[in-house]
């Protein structure tokens, strides 16, 4: 039995004021006198009057008690909890975040899998909600939500006992941003107005704090995984420092962390391309942030970092970093002539290829059929500069082939300007616009044209002037005005714009695309002719694990450029093939949610249920081996109390009515 409002248990002290008032009462009975030699014991009750008497033993002063204790107990509104006999509907919510594939040491988790020494908490919370759905769930249809991406409701309304069984089978963990919020919303969704339902949270405790609680209109409670004390070594950061090439050195830095609470030899090892490059042991404890660098390291196209020692969470043990394959970026500049923007691509560290082109020609011959007959160079860039409005010839052919799959950078290239912006800029965080003010630069006229792939990144009192974005997975920068007539190549600033656009554009040019959190949509570029693409499993986590990566997202025009990356930490190969069946990879990265790897004692989502809905707000107790922290409400005792309590009130009037109270 449990007792929903212990605030009540306050009304309890109108049992003492009831007895209080038969002491302080004065009783009077009319007392037929047959002789006046009474009067004398009369005589000496009114001389006798103290302001309390003697309690005496009245059937009215206990039916009283018993009415009011009868009514207090109802206000506390108690319940009995009956095995299978709460509400119709129950709502299980499965926290399947990455902390829930970390081991969990204890006796709980050896009995599961003996052979390994241990279990998952995600293996201890599977059992458990076998064992839970068995023994609460008979008769009742259950839903099963799934903390992953986004909240997915594996079971709704079910009652058959083998398909709860197979869908508690198939949580699997989720290494991403889990959708904490999203899961608790969508609980709460499925029990409003729907009030003979209630929702049970399986959880490790490990849960991103939200301020704004969600409420539940029905009751909700929490059971906790028992997660022992896992020890835990992480790679907070791995990065190659400076741009290497083949016969070039590099850098390596990694950060290492531990959540052990006494320093714990962590051996660090540096691979490049399956190669062991060096290794160390280094101290890690809690608290502390272990910083190492390895200098002179070979080009490799992947770096691997690997951590080994005492850990029960395996995920982030590895990082990757992906090595330069080249030194200088070239930069194919389409230009009528604009020698500061040349010089400052120049100072920039770029190799310059210029072609002149000149679409304000029209009227000779010979410029015109020059423009026509414009050839596309060979090779590949990392940048195309266009400057100015171009031909019809570089906007179809090859050249549109070249621009579609290359970084572009366009300066006045749309309709005549019709406006000039006024006023002070206003500029986005962006990395093109770091370090620069743009006070007092004199933009000139612009279109007002909108690309359909960029996001304005400066304004000009109120007017867009330069847009950012991607295409197709490719960098894309636009000027809404010429330079020409601006005096922004004349600013100091401008040598900082510039190489603010080459680092940005050129920040792919790595062997790999990237390292990325599980289940990020992330821009990869697509060839336009590649015909299929699929994620294989390259080495580390993923493979130990067995998992197999979903296909690569499709749009209506072929292979999108729009990727969500696998869920599983490790290293893949992300393939395209062309009609010819040739195939072009490359290589990304995917880590683990940082905020999993933390494996700190947690209580649980806070969440609250609506104020006059019957119950009190959930609470998240002490972490116990398969014990509930709240008690959920079964049958209700209130109906039957108020029922007694009327039965009383009426012997207590009856009583009162034969007089047995005077």
């Amino acid at each position: 039995m449990g007792i929903q409002s212990w605030l009540s248990l306050w009304f309890g002290l109108s049992l003492p004021a009831i007895v209080l008032m038969y002491l302080f009462k004065r009783k009077y009975i009319d007392t037929p006198v047959p002789s006046h030699m009474l009067w004398n014991r009369v005589l000496r009750n009114l001389e006798a009057n103290r302001p309390w008497q003697k309690l005496q033993n009245r059937l009215l002063l206990w039916l009283q008690l018993l009415a009011a204790a009868l009514l207090v107990f109802a206000l506390m509104q108690p319940f009995l909890q009956v095995s299978g006999g709460g509400s119709q509907h129950l709502v299980i919510v499965a926290d399947t975040s990455g902390s829930m594939s970390a081991e969990a040491p204890g006796d709980a988790a050896k009995k599961i899998d003996p052979s390994s020494g241990g279990a998952t908490r995600l293996e201890l919370l599977k059992e458990r909600l076998v064992e839970y759905t068995g023994r609460e769930g008979r008769g009742r249809d259950i839903s099963l939500v799934a903390v992953g991406a986004r909240p997915a409701a594996l079971l709704s309304r079910e009652s058959s006992r083998e398909d709860v069984v197979k869908a508690i089978e198939q949580l699997q963990p989720y290494y991403g941003q889990a959708s904490y919020r999203e899961s608790l919303s969508l609980a709460s969704a499925l029990t409003r107005e729907d009030g003979d339902s209630e929702v049970v949270i399986f959880t490790d405790g490990q849960w991103k704090d939200d301020k704004a609680q969600i409420a539940f209109e029905v009751p909700v409670g929490i059971e906790k995984i028992s997660g022992g004390n896992p020890v835990n070594a992480a790679v907070e950061q791995f990065g190659i420092s400076g741009a290497s090439g083949p016969g070039a050195s590099s850098r390596a830095v990694a950060v290492i962390t531990s959540n052990a609470s006494s320093p714990e030899g962590v051996e660090v090892s540096l691979y490049g391309d399956g190669k062991l490059l060096a290794s160390q042991e280094v101290p890690a404890s809690e608290g502390e942030r272990q910083t190492l660098s390895f200098d002179g390291l070979p080009y490799a196209e992947v770096y691997r970092l690997a951590l080994t020692g005492a850990d029960h969470y395996k995920a982030d043990n590895e990082a990757y970093a992906f090595g330069y394959d080249r030194t200088e970026t070239r930069v194919l500049l389409l230009t009528p002539g604009n020698f500061f923007l040349e010089k400052a691509l120049q100072l920039g560290g770029s190799q310059v290829t210029r072609v002149n082109v000149d679409a304000e020609s029209e009227g000779n011959p010979a410029q015109d059929q020059a423009s026509k007959s414009l050839p596309v160079p060979e090779g590949e860039f990392d940048l195309i500069v266009l400057d100015g409005p171009m031909p019809e010839t570089v906007q179809q052919g090859e050249w549109e082939k070249l621009i579609s799959r290359t970084p572009l950078w366009t300066l006045g290239t749309g309709a005549k300007g019709t406006s000039r912006p006024q006023g002070q800029p206003v500029i986005e965080r962006h990395p093109v616009t770091a370090y620069l003010s743009l006070s007092g630069v004199y933009i000139g006229s612009v279109s007002g044209e909108r690309p359909s792939w960029g996001e304005p990144i400066v304004k000009v009192g109120g007017t867009p002037v330069i847009y950012a974005g991607t295409e197709a997975g490719h960098p894309r920068l636009s000027f809404d005005f010429r330079l020409q007539d601006s005096d922004l190549p004349l600013s100091p600033e401008f040598p900082v714009l510039v190489s603010n656009v080459l680092q940005w554009i050129t920040s792919d040019n790595a062997s790999g695309l990237g390292r990325y959190i599980a289940g990020t949509v992330v821009n990869i570029p697509v060839a336009l002719d590649t015909v299929n693409a699929q994620w294989l499993p390259a080495e580390g986590y993923v493979k130990e694990s067995g998992y197999i990566p979903p296909e690569a997202l499709k749009s209506d025009k072929g292979i999108s450029a729009a990727q969500t990356v696998p869920d599983v930490p490790g290293l893949y190969r992300f393939e395209q093939v062309n009609p010819a069946g040739e195939t072009v990879s490359s290589w990304l990265a995917v880590a683990p949610d940082p905020f999993e790897g933390n494996l700190a004692e947690g209580s649980g989502p806070a969440v609250s249920q609506l104020a006059g809905s019957g119950a009190a707000a959930a609470e998240t107790g002490e972490d116990q081996e398969g014990r509930r922290s709240t008690a959920l409400p079964g049958l209700s005792l209130l109906p039957w109390l108020a029922l007694l309590a009327l039965l009383v009130i009426a012997l207590e009037w009856g009583v009162y009515q034969r007089g047995r109270s005077i």
